[in-house]
């Protein structure tokens, strides 16, 4: 072979790996940089994939002979991710807090007439009712107070129980706070812990927004008559800002009475399903 028969063989040999790696760089790209996310509809290729590169594409094959793998011919199509790609999109997902940010404030052990406290902004996993269409349930945080142990604070909505002067009666399922301290109460509630405590009146304030909810200015103490006799006198609480849990939790309110009673009054409040924020921040 003469020298330049040789160095055109060399030449040809190296065109065509060119060409080969140059169009295994462009499938590469197409499999690593988003361009699979095609609909098929009407069509003869399998533009999908499924084959070689790339595996298990998301893939609509409307009205296509092509199957490809996992994918099957349809007269109708829908495209849909696994359900872990869509965490926030779960049935009753506002009784999940995704994330609870707390800000206290002052002194975590208060003499009364101290002025610390805290803030709390929580983020659910789903929209929050404030119609009254989740039920009754609410939020709780779960704080500690050296020189008076635990206390809780708690935001609740519900209707069909008069239990807050916030409410504007019986039916009102306005959100609201509470302060509250649990016990037995095995008649009523059995093995799930009951309120032996509540705050007529309410400590701070809340606001309800989409997916979050936002405790405000909560007082490290507290006075108010309890919502088992509203017209009462007052009972002390001193929660601290020390905060040991955060949690959703549903209610099931007894009222007074077997039900008769005509002012919506109480005579037991249980708390069921305590579910514990799945990622709590104090700053």
């Amino acid at each position: 072979m003469t020298s330049i028969g040789k160095y055109l063989w060399i030449g040809i040999i190296v065109t065509v790996t060119s060409m080969l790696t140059i169009g295994s760089a462009i499938a590469f790209d197409k499999a690593y940089a988003g361009g699979y996310d095609r609909n098929q509809a009407i069509v003869e290729t399998n533009d999908c994939g499924n084959e070689s590169i790339p595996t298990n594409v998301l893939c609509s094959n409307t009205g296509s002979d092509i199957q490809g793998d996992e994918n099957a011919v349809a007269l109708t199509s829908r495209q849909q991710a696994p359900i872990s790609l869509l965490p926030d999109i779960i049935t009753d997902g506002f009784l999940t807090i995704k994330e609870a940010i707390i800000k206290p404030f002052g002194d975590p052990n208060p003499p009364l007439g101290n002025e610390g406290g805290l803030e709390a902004f929580l983020k659910t996993h789903g929209l929050i009712p404030v119609n009254g269409e989740g039920g009754a349930f609410g939020y709780g945080i779960l704080t500690t107070n050296t020189e008076s142990g635990l206390g809780l604070t708690v935001a609740t909505t519900h209707a069909g129980v008069l239990d807050s002067v916030e409410q504007q009666d019986i039916s009102d399922p306005i959100w609201h706070n509470h302060m509250v301290k649990l016990g037995e109460d095995q008649t009523n509630c059995g093995t799930d812990p009951a309120v032996v405590q509540i705050t007529w009146e309410q400590p701070g304030d809340v606001l309800i927004e989409g997916k979050t909810a936002h405790l405000i200015n909560i007082p490290n103490q507290f006075s108010s008559p309890s919502s088992f006799d509203p017209n009462g006198p007052d009972q002390n609480y001193e929660p601290g800002n020390e905060v040991q849990n955060v949690v959703s939790f549903k209610l099931v309110p007894v009222p007074a009475g077997g039900g008769s009673a005509p002012d919506g009054t109480l005579q037991a409040v249980c708390v069921t399903d305590i579910t514990p924020a799945e990622n709590i921040i104090i700053e």
